[in-house]
């Protein structure tokens, strides 16, 4: 896990540091911005991530559901089928033909919604009543969710050439999850 946390420091500081939905004044229109942004990014490859082969410990498929989170929050805001399937998405481009890759990417995923909890604390009561189904990712099991993730990476990433493939994935996972917000205004 460190290597991957070391090979994603910078982008991550830069990235939140940037982000308009992270803002004190934010509210309704930077979090549509932000799940809109998020959406686009995410569901390109989402079902390719978590439909490849995972330890089960880690509930592959209880992971693989953040889609469906932000498309309830975007159905919340107003947006239809229609609206929802003409948002931009981002181009498919991640690697995840190893466990190695697959686990750096997940650790930008799972670690975003470890983020998602602290922003709930501010953001959730300005956007009530919109139900902010993203924030509310794994409720009371997000802590049990990224022990179990951690766990299972230290165990999968237990060599020097894994580490190193993971660290590289999760770099270029956040580099394009930052590029996106960025292009899209959502940073």
């Amino acid at each position: 896990m460190l290597i991957m946390r070391e090979a994603t420091r910078a982008i991550h500081d830069d990235f939140e540091t940037g982000l308009k939905v992270g803002r004190p004044d934010a509210g309704r229109d930077e979090y549509l911005s932000f799940i809109s942004a998020m959406y686009g990014w995410l569901s390109p490859f989402e079902t390719r991530l978590w439909q490849a082969e995972w330890p089960p410990a880690l509930a592959p498929q209880a992971r693989g559901r953040k889609s469906a989170w932000l498309e309830c929050d975007l159905r919340a805001a107003g947006l239809d089928d229609a609206a929802i399937a003409a948002l931009p998405l981002a181009p498919d481009t991640l690697l995840l033909d190893t466990p190695a890759r697959r686990f750096g990417v997940a650790y930008v995923m799972e670690g975003a919604q470890l983020g998602s909890q602290l922003l709930a604390r501010t953001l959730k009561p300005k956007l009530a009543p919109w139900p902010a189904r993203w924030l509310s990712g794994y409720g009371e099991n997000a802590s049990a969710y990224w022990l179990s993730f951690r766990k299972e990476a230290e165990l999968a990433l237990d060599d020097p050439q894994a580490q190193a493939e993971a660290g590289a994935a999760a770099a270029a996972a956040f580099r394009s999850l930052a590029d996106w917000f960025q292009a899209r205004g959502a940073a």
